[in-house]
């Protein structure tokens, strides 16, 4: 586990305290929870970025050659589900 000090202002301090108790925490829990918000906040963005960078590359987005081999398998004839007779069940 992790361990440090925090040096913020008397201000910040109070805040934080206050803030805390609001939601019935104690100082730790509650800045362990922003940390955790912020951090799916973090994923969220780096996400975006992903995708938007995903998006911009248009060799990426070039599905074109497996069209011809996704269309042989559309024309197949559906083969059946059939569920395996267990040796000694009939229904």
């Amino acid at each position: 586990m992790f361990s440090t000090t925090l040096r913020i202002t008397d201000d910040l301090a109070a805040f934080l305290r206050q803030a805390a108790e609001a939601e019935a925490l104690s100082v730790n829990a509650y800045l362990a929870k922003l940390l955790e918000r912020e951090r799916q906040a973090e994923r969220k963005r780096r996400l975006a970025r992903d995708w938007a960078a995903y998006a911009a590359d248009g060799s990426a987005q070039d599905v074109e050659y497996a069209l011809g081999a996704q269309a042989e398998l559309a024309a197949e004839d559906p083969v059946p589900y059939r569920a395996k007779a267990r040796k000694g069940k009939t229904r």
